[in-house]
């Protein structure tokens, strides 16, 4: 859904921005051009920042980037909803992959614009979610239509399993925390490495991080899950 830019620039004039970025010159430079067409735009760099300026009310619209340190920007989201926070937000983001866009916004995100996009486009967007729409950039649209559906969202079985990688467990013990097989932990940890492109445990772990999908652990995962074997 697209609005006229004279009335999207009307319809923003007066809103109150909180803009999360991690990439300070970045966020400095698109707070610049926000200034002039909106009511304030405030700047955080961190998760935690994010969630307490959002509780604290004196926002109408939040524009953020995925990565967000300590946490990506979905779990933020994720616990602002469920705080019963209802502000709209916007993710800017470089990632452009249907499986990113599908967690965004079913972690409740009310839109998706690429930061290679126009400017105009942005303001169009945040006018279209702030009046109640959705709005995702054109040119993602045809993507997230035609990607298999392996490819729209985790399955709860796959979230839990890396979630658990990433805690550095084994596959053994994978296994029976979730009370499954041991060939089941193996058959979701190499649909995990296709889904993402990687080949690797360790690889698999720092994919999921940069695209938000787990925490950024700070520590590493145990080496010895690569070399686990399967018991026939």
């Amino acid at each position: 859904m697209s609005a006229n830019p004279r009335t999207a620039s009307k319809s923003i004039r007066k809103l109150r921005v909180l803009l999360a970025d991690e990439h300070r010159c970045v966020a400095e430079g698109l707070a610049g051009l926000l200034a002039k067409r909106t009511g304030s735009v405030r700047l955080v760099h961190d998760g935690e920042a994010l969630i307490e300026a959002v509780l604290e009310g004196d926002v109408d619209l939040l524009i953020t980037d995925i990565a967000m340190p300590p946490f990506s920007a979905l779990q933020a989201l994720q616990r602002l909803r469920s705080q019963g926070s209802d502000i709209p937000v916007l993710v800017l983001s470089t990632h452009s992959e249907p499986l990113i866009v599908r967690e965004a916004m079913q972690a409740g995100a009310n839109g998706y614009v690429l930061k290679q996009s126009p400017s105009s486009e942005l303001l169009n967007a945040m006018a279209q979610v702030c009046a109640g729409n959705q709005f995702i950039s054109p040119q993602l649209m045809a993507s997230l239509l035609n990607a298999p559906e392996s490819l729209r969202r985790l399955t709860r079985r796959q979230r839990e399993v890396i979630e658990s990688m990433a805690k550095g467990k084994r596959t053994s013990e994978i296994a029976a925390q979730l009370g499954i097989s041991v060939r089941t932990v193996e058959s979701h940890r190499q649909s995990l490495l296709d889904l993402l492109g990687v080949h690797s445990g360790v690889a698999l772990i720092r994919e999921a991080e940069r695209l938000g999908l787990i925490p950024a652990a700070p520590y590493e995962p145990d080496l010895t899950t690569e070399c686990e074997s399967i018991p026939p």
